[in-house]
């Protein structure tokens, strides 16, 4: 990532996180509350899907484990042979809880990235809307162009799932795993600067997609768009960390987040818009 001032960072930080509070303003004051019909419908058939999806995986997990798992019950002889028997028999119910702990984890971080791309279309509208509201000026409507922005939209989710996948998952926690064998005490000191570390990945990554609504507007490239994002990554960060924290909330917390963090992002981009953007879009 390109270097930037320190002090400037953390302005940009600020801005990030500031204008989340804007935007809810935002929101109710210019009647834009209808956009969160869209993530609450959305986040309901996400669940309903990912729920028999996941019961159908782990049933069908099940059956080829479970004949492979022999338990030998004890003669009950007293209680305590009845509770040990008891608690033996409870182990393909125990191997189903762990499965069903994996899946929803694995459901958790794809559905981030998931969201991202389904909510493309509303939140590329959503962001033009802010900027009209903001400049006044209307913006013409492109089918064609409309079609792009959901392209784009849906290509950057997954380019930004798989990079914060290798970073986050592959990089920085393989880093920690090899730490960790070499020398346990450094791996357990260093671990939660590692968890700091892959969540300010992931904020960055998550308000990169909702900044980049702004940038395609200004017909900058894919290129030139990461290059912007990283001269404001700490509007990007800020605007991400907000949006991670929301979506640990269950429903609310994808309404929330996939709606003011768009706004707030495009609020952001318009406060500390560069002239340079068009210069740069022209090249």
């Amino acid at each position: 990532m390109n270097s930037i001032p320190t002090n400037t960072f953390f302005r940009h930080f600020s801005i990030g996180v500031k204008t989340w509070f804007q935007a809810w303003h935002f929101i109710f004051r210019h009647k834009l509350v209808h956009f969160f019909i869209y993530p609450i419908l959305l986040s309901i058939l996400l669940g309903m899907g990912a729920v028999a999806i996941i019961r159908n995986l782990v049933n069908l997990a099940m059956g080829y484990i479970s004949p492979h798992i022999q338990y030998s019950q004890l003669p009950e002889g007293n209680w305590w042979d009845k509770v040990v028997n008891a608690l033996t028999q409870m182990g393909n119910y125990g191997i189903a809880l762990v499965l069903w702990i994996i899946a929803l984890y694995t459901f958790r971080k794809v559905n981030k990235y998931l969201i991202l791309a389904l909510m493309s279309p509303v939140m590329s509208v959503l962001s033009e809307k802010t900027e009209q509201i903001l400049t006044g000026k209307t913006i013409p409507f492109s089918g064609a162009q409309f079609v792009r922005d959901i392209v784009r939209g849906i290509g950057l989710a997954v380019r930004n799932f798989f990079v914060e996948i290798f970073l986050s998952v592959i990089l920085i926690w393989g880093v920690e795993l090899f730490l960790t064998i070499l020398f346990p005490p450094l791996g357990l000191v260093l671990a939660p600067v590692f968890a700091v570390i892959s969540f300010g990945i992931g904020a960055y990554f998550f308000g990169f997609s909702t900044i980049d609504y702004y940038h395609e507007r200004k017909r900058l490239s894919l290129i030139q768009s990461i290059s912007e994002v990283r001269l404001n990554k700490g509007i990007a960060i800020g605007n991400g960390t907000v949006f991670s924290i929301l979506f640990v909330i269950p429903l609310v917390g994808i309404t929330l987040s996939t709606v003011t963090c768009t706004v707030a992002a495009t609020l952001a981009m318009h406060k500390v818009n560069q002239p340079s953007l068009q210069n740069l879009a022209d090249k």
